[in-house]
């Protein structure tokens, strides 16, 4: 199991170094949170949501990041065919890259939320970032696998990751509430459960009919999940 986790993090481009590393998880995402908390301070509007929700969309984009990377270094080397004629268990092949993307984006959702919530002066808020953390990483996990899977075999496999980590942003619902969307795109950002994320961190008790929308969008992600892995399989299989 120690060789999986050495093989998967030297297939991922931003773990060469520590150096990298440290630019990309720790300095970047920390240049970009003092320049929000410049504009943000002294200010008389509530940055908080705004800060909570770059921090949450940052983590899972992170997430996405190292979970497709990983797969498409396997599809370059060939790897994804032996893959799909063994089918290996979900713990010797995918489990190991989640549980990776599940720390980095934990250690870089704490330090960053940490940072800016103190700053903003909204240690209340603290806790709650805590306790979404499995549900950041179950979103990203998911967003991850479902980028992954239908980005194999193809010319560009970050297709689709591209796609989905760019518009996070604006389907998250930052700094305008998704009710407040235009029809088109309120529809595109209920797909996803990020703003749900967001509004229960912020918003809400720990208990409360967000939490349930939450964890129900949650469950529809992993059945898409098992659908897409059927679909995109049969596919592979035919050619």
């Amino acid at each position: 199991m120690k060789a999986a986790y050495r093989v998967t993090l030297r297939s991922i481009g931003t773990f060469d170094d520590v150096n990298v590393i440290l630019v990309n998880y720790l300095l970047l995402p920390l240049v970009s949170l003092i320049m929000f908390l410049l504009i943000a301070f002294g200010a008389s509007q509530d940055y908080s949501r705004i800060l909570v929700g770059s921090v949450i969309t940052t983590g899972i984009s992170t997430g996405i990041g190292i979970v497709v990377a990983s797969t498409v270094y396997d599809q370059n080397i060939n790897l994804l065919d032996d893959i799909f004629s063994i089918r290996p268990t979900f713990k010797n092949y995918w489990l190991v890259k989640f549980v990776i993307a599940a720390v980095v984006l934990s250690l870089e959702t704490i330090l960053l939320g940490v940072i800016g919530l103190l700053v903003l002066n909204k240690v209340n808020i603290i806790p709650r970032l805590f306790l979404a953390l499995p549900f950041e990483i179950f979103i990203s996990v998911l967003l991850a696998y479902f980028c992954a899977v239908w980005g194999m075999k193809k010319e560009n496999p970050y297709w689709l990751s591209n796609i989905v980590t760019g518009s996070l942003i604006i389907l998250a619902g930052m700094i305008i509430p998704v009710s407040e969307y235009p029809t088109w795109l309120k529809f595109f950002a209920e797909l996803l459960p990020i703003s749900n994320l967001i509004d229960w961190i912020v918003n809400s008790n720990i208990f409360s009919q967000r939490m349930l929308i939450l964890l129900i969008k949650i469950l529809v992600w992993y059945l898409i999940c098992i659908l897409s892995t059927k679909i995109i399989h049969s596919k592979l299989l035919e050619k």
